[in-house]
């Protein structure tokens, strides 16, 4: 817990000691004080101690963008109680008062603000519809995808997730039935599945230029609400499903995996589906995904 600024209230009485940065908070607690040049405030090492527990055991912030959409309102149900949530969306006001209404769109300073001390951005939002234009896409899945990795970085934020698509690989879908893995080519299948394959591009070259973990989670088939295996549409969807548990066992892991020197992650989200091309070695070795369900379970 942060101490009160004496300056907030009381006596009107304070210390005569201007305002020191957060890097120079930190230079303090081991012993400098740079309001004092040339003397040294000395800190019992246990206060230190506590100080560093005391931040570990701190919930992790997350801000999810795109809140209110079908993955946000799961995941913001998964995650209550466990992490510290900031809420993001174009849309909300009185049906949805837990979420800051913000136009990604237009890099503006009142939304980019809130990704100050924020941990772990999950980037979800997007127009969702696979058979959109590039008109259509360009604005919510392009200029609001590099305000978001902007604002990401500016604020030295540690970890980006990054809600990619099936889409960036959708044209194999007609290429025989060999194993997609996320090491093949891509080959988006329109406009939506595009605009997927350059946030992966622009979340490499992130992590390369600043301290950032970027995963790139390609999603699979997830309907609204229930999303049940028997409401799937066809054979191709039911081989990309990804359950609701599934899902929520797939962001658990992309937020809290060790990652070690991985700074560029992209892997395939489809839950355990009997027979899948979707490959999801990389899913299991690089974030410790093991998915339970499976769309053809009801036929075993």
């Amino acid at each position: 817990m942060c101490p009160r600024d004496s300056s907030e209230e009381g006596d009107g009485e304070t210390e005569d000691r201007p305002h020191i940065s957060p890097a120079e908070a930190e230079l303090r607690l081991f012993g400098h004080d740079p309001a004092y040049p040339g003397g040294l405030e000395i800190v019992d090492p246990d206060d230190a101690e506590d100080a560093e527990e005391e931040i570990e055991d701190s919930p992790r912030t997350v801000l999810i963008t795109g809140a209110s959409g079908n993955i946000g309102r799961k995941l913001r149900d998964a995650w209550v109680g466990m992490y510290e949530l900031i809420l993001l969306d174009v849309e909300g006001g009185a049906s949805d008062p837990d979420v800051i209404v913000a136009d990604l769109g237009e890099f503006d300073e009142e939304w980019v603000a809130h990704f100050s001390g924020v941990d772990t951005v999950v980037h979800l939002a997007a127009n969702t519809d696979e058979l959109a234009s590039w008109e259509d896409v360009e604005r919510a899945n392009l200029d609001a995808l590099g305000n978001v990795f902007h604002a990401s970085a500016l604020a030295g934020v540690e970890r980006l997730i990054f809600a990619s698509s099936n889409h960036a690989m959708g044209g194999y879908k007609e290429l025989g039935d060999i194993p997609i893995t996320v090491d093949l080519p891509p080959r988006p299948d329109g406009p939506y599945g595009a605009t997927k394959l350059v946030g992966e591009r622009l979340g490499k070259s992130l992590a390369s230029a600043f301290d950032l973990a970027f995963i790139a989670l390609r999603l699979g088939w997830i309907q609204v609400g229930a999303n049940l295996a028997e409401t799937l549409p066809d054979p191709w969807a039911r081989d990309m499903w990804l359950s609701n548990g599934d899902l929520i066992r797939l962001f658990d892991c992309a937020v809290e995996a060790e990652l070690d020197e991985q700074t560029f992650v992209v892997v395939n989200g489809v839950s355990n589906n009997r027979g899948t091309r979707w490959d999801l070695t990389d899913a299991a070795e690089r974030l410790g995904y093991s998915p339970e369900d499976d769309a053809y379970a009801e036929e075993l």
